[in-house]
């Protein structure tokens, strides 16, 4: 006879859902970050009343916030007045490499937190949440909302510089002469890769509001003189005469049809010789033959796109239809080995796609 999962006192009681309300964890964390109290504590220790202060904020709520914030481990509370930054507390500094205040001050906005409000409706609908509440796509919304665009590719940027390094070290860009960024935002991402790669040219393609800070951004890295900036619709056409066709993350925002298009587009306009690379999320056949620790992460990030976008984290098969579809052969596989310098999941990948017909390599190494 089964065991009754109710027959434990402990979870009889409402105290055991507490963990489970992780939308209150998550609105204490965006209220401290959005109010600016990380960088306002910094190194040091401060009282509530010090940082009502420096963020404008009412003391006594703020006291409450604050206390709140530590029982979730982002302070520790000293003799009941002084607030200090924990490790992960210290994620939420604007000077911290790891940026979680840009990826937090986007999914805390009011449009994306509206439209995880429907969730279930969205299930039911088998469409976007973000869609449904506003009657229109994410993206056509950032380009009338200036604010809500600024925080998205904010975000995206930071997360591109969290992963750089790990890309860098498991994947080159081997003959590599014109590097064409597809959906490439703000160039973080093409900038360190030809940084990285001196005697290659780049061009960052992207909306007109997703390209806007790309000259800043180049120019910082001192490669705007290898690398132009264009805006355009990819669904419509991509730069030509490129011979890598880089997609960081890209895929996973569009439907299948439109991954299609995509992806054509980039076959269409590639030299002979040309490739597709495409840095993604593999998720696996089995979530049961992967650790918690990399599967988690991988499925809250694909209901997010199922909040937001029309697009959806797929598995290897998944991939090799889409290019198959466009006319392109998956033709190498490299996975991004984790290690203790970083908290890379194991199911981050780079994927080459190359004109029909290539036979396929695998790969655990740089490539």
């Amino acid at each position: 006879m089964p065991r009754s999962t109710t027959s434990s006192p402990a979870l009889n009681s409402q105290a055991a859902l507490v963990p489970m309300l992780g939308f209150a964890v998550f609105q204490i964390a965006a209220a401290t970050a959005r109010l600016g109290v990380p960088d306002a504590i910094g190194d040091g220790a401060a009282t509530a009343e010090e940082l009502a202060a420096t963020t404008g904020a009412d003391p006594a709520a703020l006291f409450r916030l604050l206390r709140a914030a530590a029982a979730v481990g982002l302070l520790t509370m000293s003799d009941g007045k002084k607030f200090e930054l924990t490790e992960m507390g210290g994620m939420f500094r604007t000077d911290s490499p790891v940026e979680a205040n840009s990826l937090m001050l986007l999914n805390s906005a009011a449009p994306i937190w509206k439209a995880w409000g429907g969730l279930a409706d969205a299930v039911r609908a088998g469409e976007t949440a973000f869609d449904q509440a506003y009657g229109v796509g994410i993206f056509d919304h950032l380009e009338r909302e200036p604010e809500l665009a600024r925080l998205f590719h904010a975000a995206m940027a930071s997360g591109t510089r969290s992963q750089i390094p790990q890309l860098a070290r498991h994947y080159s860009f081997p003959d590599a002469e014109h590097i064409i960024d597809i959906g490439g935002g703000n160039g973080t991402h093409i900038a360190a890769v030809l940084e990285a790669n001196p005697r290659a040219r780049g061009t960052v393609f992207d909306t007109a509001s997703g390209i806007s800070a790309a000259p800043e951004v180049l120019g910082r890295a001192g490669v705007a003189d290898r690398c132009a900036t264009v805006a355009g619709d990819f669904f419509a056409s991509v730069p030509a005469g490129g011979n890598v066709y880089l997609l960081k993350n890209i895929l996973v925002d569009w439907d299948d049809d439109s991954c299609v298009r995509i992806l054509r587009n980039c076959r269409t306009a590639m030299t002979a010789r040309g490739r597709v690379v495409v840095v993604t999320t593999l998720m696996p056949e089995d979530i049961g033959t992967q650790s918690a620790s990399d599967v988690l992460p991988a499925c809250i990030f694909d209901i997010s796109l199922m909040v937001t976008v029309k697009g959806r984290e797929r598995t290897l098969a998944e991939y090799e239809r889409l290019f198959t579809q466009a006319g392109l052969s998956l033709s190498k596989i490299t996975r991004v080995t984790p290690d203790s310098a970083d908290h890379t999941t194991s199911l981050f990948h780079i994927l080459e796609a190359v004109p029909a017909a290539h036979p396929r390599q695998a790969s655990d190494g740089r490539g």
